[in-house]
């Protein structure tokens, strides 16, 4: 056992596993080699990391720490850090044993979730983990012990206490369109219902959820932040990952996002394990399906009744959302272009969505009918309502301003990359549908999720008629390079939208 006083190093550091700089000399004489795993004592907390030798970044008897394990642990400068070389994991052999063919019962389970949690596995390790999910993947069982014990190896939040139901909406993604969440928040939130909401950022999409929501505010909140946000205002916009809700399920997220997959099992049980830890009651799920989406339409009934079963086991009420997509659901693709929907549709601006608004409505309306209180159009009638008279845009500030924000924004105000183009129609005809995929990766190539300003807008849905030379969509870059390419993939991909002669 080694203890070193520890360093803050300006590094981010890895998001699917965390690393600490070692001296060459201490690491010599410890017996501690590059890419080890190492155990982490600080005050009340233990963890796993990888070792990384340096000669430069700390000295001997130092151990260097990136920013991430600084924000995420209770660490002092004055504390030396207990340090240990780990043995193998023990769920390595659980996670052979699943890749095998067998069955895992829920210690094993339990033991492979605590170890990702707490970074005691490397990154391909729980590479394997994942692919798992795919092949051989989850009998029924099995999915039931992974969403209990990916809920139970972190913290969970309770509002028993306001003895009311507790609700929420999750996507299972997919479009690349994310607007309808703060919508519906606001609005349900605006008419007393307590919706503690959390999101993902992106994973198969131009921007998750909390992508377009911290353009606008904070989303990174602690449990504590959390609970007296939902005190003040019914409701809260988080980043998921911002906490320990599941924590086992946002490291395997990033693992999964290089491939920009993500297997119906892993899904299933990743929303239903988070609505748990967040102490939901009763959850709406946006199932979209069909071409270009997660979902095929032969698979609806399968992936319903498998949120229908999962979640009515722990408790939660639940309904499924099911409906077609032809494209995108609002106008804006990308983060700034998405959340200027938002406001847009608060604002009642004339430009807003219509189409998204319209859904926002419906599913939150479903979501309280959900709840036994109300029926569907008593609901509709008031959301709407609360819509019009600017009291969900009122609702949106408030939560906005208890979770940090400091300016309230326009929507005019967000406005998206300096580099654009515009993509016109060449035969007149009728705007039928947009590839989800392709438009992933055309907004992906515009820099999207990690530039902000980075998207398209759809200037035709689906339905609208266009005539030669009529503007169907206008790409945003933050560089001509950018732009440029995402124009090469528009043109390898020229059927990213389909037009049919009228």
């Amino acid at each position: 056992m080694l203890y070193l006083l520890p360093k803050k190093l300006d590094i981010l550091g890895d998001t699917t596993s965390l690393e600490v700089y070692i001296h060459g000399q201490t690491a010599q004489l410890s017996g501690i080699r590059a890419g080890d795993l190492l155990d982490l004592a600080f005050i009340d907390v233990e963890t796993g990391a990888v070792a990384i030798i340096t000669d430069t970044l700390v000295t001997e008897g130092e151990i260097g720490l990136p920013i991430a394990l600084w924000q995420k642990y209770p660490i002092s400068a004055y504390e030396r850090v207990a340090v240990d070389v780990q043995g193998q994991a023990k769920s390595i052999k659980y996670i052979r044993k699943k890749i095998l063919g067998s069955r895992l019962s829920y210690d094993e389970i339990r033991e492979i979730m605590f170890d990702i949690a707490k970074y005691r596995l490397s990154p391909v390790e729980m590479t394997y983990f994942a692919s798992a999910s795919y092949s051989p993947g989850f009998d029924d069982q099995e999915m039931s012990f992974l969403t209990k014990a990916m809920a139970e190896t972190g913290d969970t939040l309770s509002f028993k206490y306001k003895n009311k139901p507790v609700v929420d909406k999750h996507s299972i993604g997919g479009l690349p369109s994310k607007g309808i969440t703060p919508v519906l928040v606001a609005l349900v939130a605006a008419a007393g219902y307590i919706i503690p909401n959390t999101s993902t950022r992106a994973i198969t999409s131009p921007a998750g959820t909390s992508d377009i929501l911290e353009t606008m505010m904070p989303v990174a909140l602690t449990k504590e932040q959390i609970m007296k946000v939902v005190d003040e205002t019914n409701g809260c916009l988080v980043w998921g990952g911002g906490l320990d809700l599941a924590p086992a399920d946002d490291i395997l997220i990033q693992i999964e996002r290089p491939l920009h997959v993500e297997s119906y099992d892993k899904f299933i049980v990743s929303i239903t394990a988070k609505k748990i830890a967040a102490g939901v009651t009763h959850v709406l799920i946006d199932l979209p399906y069909g071409e270009g989406t997660k979902v095929s339409e032969k698979d609806v009934i399968v992936v319903s009744s498998a949120f229908e079963r999962l979640m009515s086991e722990f408790g939660i009420k639940v309904f499924v959302y099911k409906r077609t997509s032809k494209g995108p659901d609002g106008n804006g693709i990308g983060a700034i272009l998405e959340s200027r929907d938002v406001l847009w549709i608060l604002e009642r601006d004339k430009r807003r969505p219509i189409g998204l608004e319209n859904i926002a409505l419906d599913m939150a309306a479903k979501l309280i009918e959900l709840t036994g209180e109300k029926s569907y159009e008593v609901a509709f009638q008031e959301l709407r309502n609360i819509l019009e008279t600017g009291k969900a845009l009122e609702k949106f500030w408030q939560i906005a301003k208890a979770q940090g924000a400091i300016t309230i924004l326009k929507g005019d105000e967000l406005v998206p990359g300096m580099y654009s183009c515009e993509i016109k129609a060449e035969r007149v005809g009728k705007i039928e549908s947009y590839d989800n995929h392709l438009i992933v990766s055309i907004t992906r190539a515009l820099g999207a999720p990690y530039v902000k300003k980075a998207g398209i807008y759809i200037q035709r849905q689906p339905g609208e008629r266009v005539a030669v030379g009529d503007t169907i969509a206008t790409f945003f870059a933050e560089s001509k390079n950018r732009l440029e390419l995402a124009k090469k993939v528009a043109i390898d991909n020229s059927n990213w939208f389909n037009i049919t002669t009228i």
